[in-house]
């Protein structure tokens, strides 16, 4: 009798501890189961089965949440944050040995894309004016410029205004170009004819900027405006028989340059 409890005691030990071997029988039984390497994958990421009473974890790919940020699948920090990270911070510039955070492009969302940007609403427009008298005319100059430049849509709007003329002066002045230069890099530049007939008279010009004036995606540039004008002036050539004074019109061609004395600071955000 004492040999039969015995036999009975064992092999009730066994199924239990048969039983206790048995990780899971269904599926379900696994997900409180997962293992720390698996424990932040999005669900729709992470296979888990119960295969032969073991739960078995398999990460999917092509799938945002499984810690895997496949750009060759299209995953940006713009679709999928949980593997490629948030798109947001500074950009980096580099000047000599040392590198520098950008101080007004931040990474941003565009179509899908983490990208340099600038919020537009940090820019503002700053006007600077300078007053030139020449020899036989005198003309205003006001530059409108946003600070910063975003030199993909922002505006180098320039207005030359006649503010007075002598009385050897045969209007009109004519204004025939505006460059902007950094000492010997031009900037941009307008080919025109403005003319300025009478004295009030003026004219508002935008001058385009040059693609590839930046080597890095912010830069300080300080600037000139030069301005090339043609006028006409009577020259005395002598008198006539009467004694009355003889004049001879003479075309004068010329630059004026214009050194800002403020720094303008350029940006090229990524498109």
């Amino acid at each position: 009798m004492e040999h039969k409890n015995i036999i009975v005691i064992f092999l009730i030990f066994i199924i239990l501890l048969t039983s206790g071997c048995k990780e899971c029988k269904l599926s379900s039984d696994c997900d409180s189961k997962i293992p720390d390497r698996f424990s932040s994958y999005s669900d729709n990421c992470l296979d888990i089965k119960c295969v032969d009473n073991t739960c078995k974890f398999t990460s999917e790919s092509d799938c945002c949440g499984n810690k895997d940020c496949e750009r060759d699948k299209g995953e940006t920090e713009c679709s999928c944050p949980k593997d490629c990270g948030k798109c947001e911070g500074k950009g980096e510039i580099k000047i000599g040995s040392r590198t520098y955070d950008t101080e007004y492009l931040e990474y941003q969302c565009k179509d899908n894309e983490c990208v340099l940007s600038i919020d537009e609403s940090l820019i503002r427009s700053i006007v600077l004016t300078d007053d030139k008298e020449f020899s036989y005319f005198k003309i205003g100059i006001t530059s409108s410029i946003d600070q910063p430049f975003n030199i993909d849509t922002s505006k180098f709007k320039v207005k030359i205004q006649l503010e007075d003329t002598d009385e050897d002066l045969v209007l009109p002045v004519t204004i025939t170009s505006l460059k902007l230069v950094e000492k010997e890099l031009l900037i941009g530049e307008k080919e025109l004819d403005g003319t300025l007939k009478y004295v009030g008279d003026s004219f508002i010009e935008s001058i385009p900027v040059n693609e590839g004036i930046m080597q890095d995606v912010e830069e300080e540039k300080r600037m000139s405006l030069v301005i090339g004008y043609t006028y006409i002036i009577k020259e005395r050539t002598g008198r006539d028989s009467e004694g009355n004074l003889i004049y001879e019109n003479k075309v004068r061609r010329d630059i004026y340059t214009n050194s800002y004395s403020s720094k303008i600071f350029f940006v090229n955000p990524e498109k």
